[in-house]
């Protein structure tokens, strides 16, 4: 699954549990190497965190290069833009079940985890 499957199925998990965030399009510029790719996809929390599990595919399967959840701030050799708005919500658990071969449907975000970070998610 490359980036823009991967980013979508983690959008409609966090969507469900309440947890505000942008999946968004754009580029990321490696500021050492010089590389960028385009067009990328990736998640935005509303706090500034990144979540990015297809970096790597693009920029090599390096340490230095996160795979993950990490905040921009802790790596600035890499620079990432959004070109356009966020691409919306996707509410079907069909989407899902089709982009991960029924592997990733019964995912869900721990309620501790949101119960103890009220500020990442919708008011209800």
């Amino acid at each position: 699954m490359e980036c823009d499957g991967i980013s979508c199925s983690i959008s409609l998990i966090l969507t469900k549990a309440g947890i505000k965030h942008r999946c968004v399009v754009g580029y990321v510029s490696d500021l050492t190497s010089g590389n960028c790719v385009t067009p990328h996809v990736w998640i935005e929390l509303i706090d500034g965190w990144i979540i990015d599990y297809r970096l790597r595919m693009w920029f090599g399967d390096e340490d230095e290069i996160p795979h993950g959840i990490f905040h921009p701030s802790s790596e600035p050799t890499l620079f990432y833009k959004s070109t356009s708005n966020d691409i919306g919500e996707l509410k079907s658990d069909d989407f899902l079940d089709l982009a991960t071969v029924e592997k990733l449907s019964h995912v869900k975000v721990s309620s501790d985890f949101v119960l103890e970070n009220p500020n990442v998610t919708h008011n209800k």
